[in-house]
């Protein structure tokens, strides 16, 4: 018996016939074949994805209930734990921003179907639908979903339909449970809110589900709400030395929602008076001199700050001439954005074939 033997048309239809095609290769190529196909094969092969994750336990890495400390040995365990998510998904992303930057047009379509068939093996298998008993393991699968949602996004045209169909329905019964999961905990409407909307906001998208953008709009005006007339999110500051940082964490889901918008033709910066355009000012100017946050939340903030990542590039997009290029700078993507955000407003824009 052959390895493959055992395997059978339950895989994902893109995995099964690779395996069967390796198997082929193997009885049938010859040697000066073989080394002729490999000289042929793309510089990066996709390798085969990991099996998918459905059960996530984490435990609380902060020590205090104000979420501004933490203990780094749970913290160091957080990383391990999460590790197989976070790995997955950086791959996906990595993939995706990939097939936007190959020489030719049927390398880029490879790096495509590579996250694609990566995506539909997690569909396939569940992921993070099985036991999330903490609210961390939650707020992971809700930062996975907008990640995944997003580099969906950017190599939707590469899936067949069957593969669009199976992805697409996992990515919308992950963002029901994740709502669902949300509403029952009764949780705060702060930046975990806002990065279900994105989420929400993103697979409505990608699986063209009117009611779910719905969700995701009023997840927007919600947060448009929450910001005062100083630019400050009131259950940010409450993370004391860490509010500086919350309200960047937070505009990351709130930027690529307005993008995301943005790219259907509604101005969702415009909520409550432009109320994101305050949240923009107030944290570029708390980057820059984070004085201004010790003045706001009452504690020193800690250092360095982690601006995070991706979200003054898609503010930029709005509004070029507000931030100088050299005033501030941040990388362009972040794998819970679905990887490079400039990418992505590229392929929401440009025109369909």
């Amino acid at each position: 018996m052959h390895l493959t033997d055992g395997l059978n048309a339950s895989l994902p239809g893109v995995l099964y016939h690779r395996v069967m095609l390796t198997n082929r290769f193997i009885h049938c190529l010859t040697l000066s074949a073989l080394l002729a196909l490999m000289c042929a094969a793309p510089a990066s092969a996709c390798p085969f994805p990991p099996a998918a994750v459905r059960d996530l336990h984490l435990a609380r890495f902060y020590t205090d209930n104000a979420g501004s400390k933490t203990d780094p040995a749970l913290l160091d365990q957080h990383k391990d734990e999460t590790a197989p998510v976070r790995d997955y998904l950086k791959m996906v992303v990595s993939e995706a921003d990939a097939s936007f930057l190959q020489e030719t047009e049927s390398l880029g379509t490879y790096r495509a179907k590579c996250a694609v068939e990566w995506l539909e093996v997690w569909a396939h298998g569940g992921a993070l639908l099985g036991t999330l008993d903490t609210k961390q393991a939650a707020a992971e699968r809700r930062w996975t979903l907008a990640g995944a949602a997003l580099a969906y996004l950017k190599v939707k045209p590469s899936a067949t339909p069957d593969q669009a169909a199976i992805i697409e329905a996992w990515l919308k019964t992950l963002a029901q449970t994740a709502e669902a999961e949300f509403a029952q905990s009764k949780s705060k409407h702060n930046n975990h809110w806002y990065w279900l909307g994105l989420g929400l906001g993103a697979t409505a998208m990608a699986a063209n589900d009117g009611a779910m953008w719905q969700t995701a709009r009023t997840v927007m005006q919600d947060a448009a709400k929450d910001i005062s007339t100083n630019g400050t999110l009131p259950l940010e500051l409450a993370r004391q030395s860490r509010a500086l940082h919350y309200h960047a964490f937070a505009l990351m889901p709130l930027t690529a929602l307005a993008e995301l918008a943005r790219s259907r033709g509604e101005d969702w910066y415009a909520f409550n008076d432009g109320a994101l355009h305050r949240l923009v000012d107030v944290t570029v100017q708390g980057l820059l001199t984070p004085e201004v946050f010790k003045a706001l939340s009452g504690f020193e903030q800690e250092h360095p700050v982690d601006r995070q990542y991706g979200w003054l590039p898609l503010y930029r997009l709005e509004r070029p001439e507000a931030l100088p290029e050299t005033e501030l700078e941040m990388p362009s993507g972040h794998f819970w954005l679905g990887g490079n955000v400039l990418l992505l407003n590229h392929a929401l824009t440009k025109p369909k074939s």
